[in-house]
C-alpha cells in the first residue's frame, strides 16, 4: 500500500480521522491485519477500510436477518470477508433482540423508551468474541475492533477481555448519552472498563444533540494506552464541523414530537 503524510482530519467524521490514522499508524497494523465488525448494519464501516488500508481481512457480525441479507450482497465473493449471522455478547447462547423501526437500531436489549412502531422480538444466536477468534486461530491478529450495539457494547467488550490483551486491537464504539435502552452501557462505564485494560479514549466524532441542546451519542475511537504515550508536539484546535447527515430518524422522531 503506498504511504503518505496524511494529517489526521478533524473537521470531519470519524471515518475521515481513522482513515488517516491508518496510513500514518500503518506499522501497527500490519501485523494486525483483520478487522472484526459488530453490529455490521449494511456493511458500511468494512466497506471503508477493507483492501483500502493494511486490513486485508473481516470478521461482521449482524443479527438482524434483513441487514445480513445486504451484507450478503455487498460482500458476495470475497473470500476475505467472513459473515456470521449473529450477535456478539459476554458469552455464547441465544438472547432475544428487539428492532422497531429502522434496522439499524436492532439491539439486545429492550428499548427504553416509547418507539414509533411496534417492536419486533426474535431470539438470535450469540457469540463471545474471545471463544470465536480462539477457534480461528485470529486471538492476536485484530487490528481494528467497531462495535456498534445499541447500548449493549460493554458486554461486546467484557466477552473479548483476552482478544483486547493479545492483539491490542483500536476499538470504535458507539457512546450513548441519553436512556434509549434498558441497562445500557453509559460512555463513563465503558471508557472506565476499558482503561482498566490500559486504554484511553483519542477521539470523538459524529456527535448529536437532543432538541434542548444535550449530547446524545457520539463515536469515539479508543487506542491502547502505550501509543499515546509519545506524540507530536503541537495542539491543534478543531475546525467546526459541516452539518452531520441524519442517520436515526427513529430517534429524532423520539426527541422531536
Amino acid at each position: 500500500m503506498e504511504k503518505n503524510n496524511n494529517k489526521p482530519r478533524l473537521n470531519g467524521t470519524l471515518e475521515d480521522w481513522l482513515r488517516a490514522q491508518l496510513v500514518t499508524q500503518a506499522g501497527w497494523f500490519k501485523a494486525r491485519p483483520t478487522l472484526i465488525d459488530v453490529g455490521a448494519y449494511h456493511g458500511d464501516f468494512t466497506a471503508c477500510f477493507l483492501g483500502k488500508t493494511d486490513l486485508c481481512q473481516a470478521v461482521l457480525f449482524e443479527p438482524n436477518p434483513k441487514n445480513f441479507v445486504e451484507i450478503g450482497k455487498r460482500f458476495a465473493g470475497r473470500s476475505e470477508v467472513r459473515l456470521e449471522s449473529a450477535a456478539c455478547d459476554v458469552q455464547d447462547g441465544e438472547r432475544e433482540f428487539f428492532c422497531a423501526g429502522e434496522t439499524y437500531t436492532g439491539s439486545l436489549l429492550p428499548y427504553g423508551t416509547a418507539t414509533p412502531t411496534p417492536v419486533e422480538r426474535s431470539v438470535v444466536p450469540c457469540i463471545m468474541l474471545d471463544r470465536y477468534l480462539t477457534q480461528y486461530q485470529l486471538l492476536d491478529k485484530i487490528g481494528l475492533l467497531k462495535i456498534d450495539t445499541q447500548g449493549n457494547d460493554l458486554r461486546v467488550l467484557q466477552g473479548a477481555a483476552a482478544m483486547l490483551q493479545a492483539s491490542r486491537p483500536w476499538i470504535v464504539a458507539e457512546l450513548i448519552n441519553v436512556p434509549l435502552y434498558e441497562k445500557q452501557a453509559w460512555p463513563h462505564e465503558l471508557a472506565s472498563w476499558l482503561a482498566g485494560r490500559g486504554y484511553a479514549m483519542a477521539a470523538q466524532f459524529n456527535e448529536y444533540y437532543t432538541g434542548d441542546g444535550w449530547l446524545a451519542w457520539s463515536d469515539a475511537c479508543f487506542v491502547p494506552k502505550e501509543l499515546m504515550e509519545r506524540f507530536n508536539e503541537g495542539f491543534l484546535g478543531r475546525p467546526i464541523a459541516s452539518t452531520p447527515k441524519p442517520r436515526r430518524t427513529i430517534w429524532q422522531k423520539l426527541f422531536h414530537k
